[in-house]
């Protein structure tokens, strides 16, 4: 019998696809082709590149602009599949390797991060692409799970530990079943020793529409621009088999923010959930404290495409949040999904995030630059590239959601 394992994303990686982006503006400024690109560069020498494109159009538009940036894209194989959604991470293959060198993908339910049905036409087709991922990279043997879950909410050390969001998987994905047969489940599919839950998700990465949140003047009139409704990538992230890293807000920040306030409660929960954890070998892990960006707040307009969901979401919900406020009209302030977690590892290069543009805050700059301190450190042997994610972030996820990869077969 062969023992199939999960890979921790620092291990030897084969491929990594990417979902390019239907509209080359999140808003008229914010261009997310040059997020899209940036990361291609990056990657490109470590290891295939796959791009997949909703239709010819976006595949066109996708190859001129690699080509007008210098990239060869003769080294890139594109692909076609109608996804509006940009982030494989969640939907796209969940590979696993076995000790004879096969390979194997998780097989999940899905319903579009809790804010569709199952049988809804954008989940069904989404349930689809992991097999169409699986199949383009020569996969096909497949494990069966019969939870609903996404991968932007595992992370796997390669030693059978895995971290996940307790209320993510259970409360808000599987509300049927208990922790225990949640846990079981995805022991049995991942041939896991342990999950280390954290109990709950960032405060921004929480259900879009549950009504407006803190905004930069303290009032609450603010809204999430969108989100993935409870991943840990935007949170906590294995970068060794025994290292986690994880998001920390100061004492002094939440006194200064109401917002950075309401994140570090769940985030002061996440630590203690790590820091009570022991690895494989029973000793607990090094623990490496990331900062949270300071928040930057975006207005979007109904014609801008990262609007798209609040149009479709108003009308389902009768215009009203589940708090019971009303949606906004026309314009609307929105915080981004902002993160220094969120980054890529693919074998000697880690993508990771920054946010400072000229003419923004001081502070914001310095924390950029202590991510990318805490990232060396972290990766001593690796080339860090930073990249400024906010176009892609207005739709709910980074630079991690926006690439699937896939392990070697060693």
């Amino acid at each position: 019998m062969e023992k199939y394992r999960t890979v921790g994303e620092f291990e030897k990686q084969e491929s990594v696809m990417i979902i390019w982006p239907r509209s080359a503006y999140a808003t008229k400024t914010l261009n997310n082709d040059v997020v899209s690109t940036q990361v291609v560069q990056a990657i490109i020498d470590e290891v295939k590149v796959i791009i997949c494109c909703f239709d010819n159009d976006v595949q066109k538009r996708a190859k001129s602009v690699l080509d007008s940036e210098g990239v060869d894209t003769s080294l890139i194989e594109f692909l076609i599949f109608p996804s509006r959604i940009v982030y494989p991470r969640d939907f796209g293959a969940e590979v696993m390797i076995s000790d004879k060198g096969n390979r194997a993908r998780v097989d999940f339910r899905f319903d579009m991060y809790g804010y569709y049905k199952e049988d809804d036409e954008l989940s069904k087709l989404l349930y689809g692409f992991s097999k169409f991922h699986a199949e383009s990279v020569g996969i096909e043997n497949t494990r069966y799970c019969d939870l609903i879950s996404e991968g932007g909410d595992h992370e796997f050390n390669g030693k059978g530990i895995m971290m996940a969001i307790r209320e993510t998987e259970v409360d808000k994905r599987n509300s049927n079943k208990s922790l225990a047969q949640v846990e079981k489940d995805l022991k049995e599919a991942f041939n896991l020793d342990q999950i280390i839950w954290l109990p709950q998700c960032s405060y921004d990465d929480d259900y879009s529409y549950n009504g407006p949140i803190p905004s930069a003047d303290g009032l609450i009139s603010s809204y999430r621009a969108a989100s993935a409704n409870g991943h840990i990538d935007e949170i906590c992230r294995f970068v060794s088999e025994d290292t986690i890293l994880i998001a920390y807000i100061s004492d002094e920040e939440a006194r200064d923010s109401k917002l950075h306030s309401l994140n570090k409660e769940r985030l002061d929960k996440a630590y203690k959930a790590v820091k009570s954890a022991k690895n494989f070998d029973g000793q607990p892990f090094k623990i490496l404290k990331m900062p949270v960006p300071e928040p930057i707040y975006i207005n979007i307009n109904p014609d801008d495409d990262a609007y798209g969901h609040w149009h479709e979401a108003k009308e389902e919900m009768n215009g009203l949040f589940l708090d019971g406020t009303s949606f906004p009209e026309d314009v609307i302030n929105v915080l981004p999904a902002i993160s220094y977690c969120n980054f890529l590892i693919v074998n000697n290069v880690v993508v990771a995030q920054k946010y400072y543009e000229e003419g923004m805050l001081k502070l914001i700059k310095e924390k950029d630059e202590e991510a990318l301190a805490i990232l060396k450190s972290a990766f001593p042997n690796h080339k860090i590239v930073q990249v400024n994610p906010l176009a892609l972030n207005l739709y709910g996820g980074g630079i991690h959601c926006h690439t699937r990869n896939v392990p070697s077969a060693i």
